[in-house]
């Protein structure tokens, strides 16, 4: 683990635990023991993360490589650094895809593309999209350029809420995915005009 790995690490633990102590303190014994499980979990994330020497993105997990000209393309965007909030953000996002729109992706439709918005390599896309923090873009592609995009903020206010994190991408993909389908207008078809009906030049 290099030095500014580590160094994140123990802030991250000395927040937590600076945390713990003032929710503690604040908490009558009640509360406190209602919460004692939850803050024993994220105490043990922490420490599993610290062993495994970081938060850093696991490798192999990005998708760029794999290119789209037609469809619809669900990114995750994270950064070097990886929460376990933000983890949950991209767990809850490809199982509410893999378990709504199975058939399109398997038809690829829709593809799942994973992107790390601080290195080299992604960092056009995170420019394109405003990415500066772990979220869900969706981008609309025809003829390899896109189209049309939307970042999901809200996937933040919801990630708590694992039935509205799921209705809220799944609506949001919905109406991507609608506007595809939207029947072109009409072409008005202007009468003919035949030789014999044309005027004639006084």
């Amino acid at each position: 683990m290099d030095l500014k790995n580590a160094a994140a690490v123990c802030l991250i633990s000395l927040f937590s635990a600076t945390l713990v102590v003032l929710i503690a303190r604040s908490l009558d014994s009640q509360a406190a023991s209602r919460l004692e499980p939850r803050l024993a979990t994220i105490v043990e994330e922490l420490r599993l993360l610290r062993s495994q020497g970081g938060v850093a993105a696991a490798p192999g997990a990005s998708t760029k490589t794999e290119t789209v000209s037609n469809g619809l393309v669900v990114y995750y965007f994270h950064g070097n650094m990886r929460c376990p909030t933000c983890q949950l953000i991209e767990s809850q996002a490809h199982e509410t895809i893999e378990n709504h729109f199975a058939s399109q992706l398997n038809t690829g439709e829709i593809v799942w593309k994973i992107a790390n918005y601080e290195q080299d390599t992604d960092k056009p896309l995170a420019i394109q999209f405003d990415v500066s923090m772990p979220v869900v873009v969706l981008a609309r592609m025809k003829d390899g350029k896109v189209e049309q995009w939307r970042r999901l903020d809200k996937v933040w206010a919801v990630v708590g809420d694992k039935a509205a994190f799921t209705q809220y991408v799944r609506e949001e993909i919905d109406q991507m995915l609608a506007f595809d389908k939207q029947p072109m207008p009409a072409m008005i078809q202007m009468p003919s005009t035949s030789a014999n009906d044309t005027p004639a030049i006084p």
